[in-house]
């Protein structure tokens, strides 16, 4: 690799990305200077700097180079509970407020699906949770299948296989739930509906996709009393729900460029 910077900074980018595209056993000292065009010396003083902040690390007293803990933290930040509410909440008020439902704002929780936020609508249908912090075993609730077919295939079925005797306690059984996933994976929602305190209902969730929730689940899902909706009202429901995330997720994106503009 040319050298692209002379400069510590431009330097201490090369190294992570060298290593970032090493195999496990990462790179000795001599073949990053020798790929980087860098004196051997000029090298080992970054990744003294760099293993400082645990962004690099070494296998031994003279092993390889690999990159750090922080590194893999940094990569895989995820955004916390407060900034998905802040970011989603204007959506769940969007959605109550052209539909009447109650709204709910769910998120994964290991095994479980947890509630962030609600939303509670004049037009009312007996939920599952009690409100926020409310917690259900994944595909219990529908908002915990749309959650289950975002997952990863492998994570999906060990997941299931843990669920398997909680989700018979509410009486589901696997394939009922494996077929609601296939249907939310065809529509990119899904239509369920549950029994709750003796009480049937309609739940229509609705995944929340973000680059910004990059390894958490999170849904919004409408809940309506049965037989209040026809089909055409169900799919109007969810276009105003596309529509109010896909809003709430591109105000916050103008919000986070404006506030790094001003900070320049």
């Amino acid at each position: 690799m040319a050298r692209q910077s002379s400069s510590n900074a431009g330097r201490a980018a090369e190294i992570l990305i060298q290593l970032g595209q090493a195999d496990r056993r990462g790179m000795a000292l001599a073949s990053l200077a020798e790929t980087l065009g860098e004196a051997k010396s000029s090298v080992h003083r970054t990744l003294v700097a760099l293993a400082d902040f645990g962004l690099v690390m070494q296998s031994g007293n003279r092993g390889n180079y690999m990159l750090g803990p922080a590194a893999y933290a940094l990569a895989h930040r995820s955004t916390g509970a407060n900034e998905i509410v802040a970011t989603y909440r204007p959506a769940l008020i969007e959605i109550t407020g052209r539909t009447q439902f109650s709204t709910y704002l769910m998120v994964r929780s290991g095994l479980d699906t947890i509630c962030l936020d609600h939303q509670m609508g004049q037009i009312a249908a007996q939920p599952y949770v009690s409100g926020i912090g409310g917690r259900i075993p994944m595909g219990v609730g529908v908002s915990g299948v749309c959650i289950l077919g975002m997952m990863d295939p492998r994570s999906r079925s060990r997941s299931l296989d843990l669920l398997e005797d909680r989700l018979a306690d509410w009486n589901l059984t696997r394939p009922q739930i494996e077929s609601e996933i296939a249907e939310f994976q065809r529509h990119g929602f899904l239509r369920g509906i549950r029994r709750s305190a003796g009480i049937e209902s309609l739940t229509l969730a609705v995944p929340i996709l973000s680059d910004h929730l990059r390894g958490i689940e999170t849904s919004i899902s409408l809940l309506a009393p049965l037989n209040v909706l026809d089909a055409a009202a169900e799919q109007n429901a969810v276009h105003v729900m596309r529509d109010a995330i896909a809003m709430a997720g591109h105000h916050a994106n103008v919000t986070t460029r404006h506030a790094d503009t001003a900070a320049k």
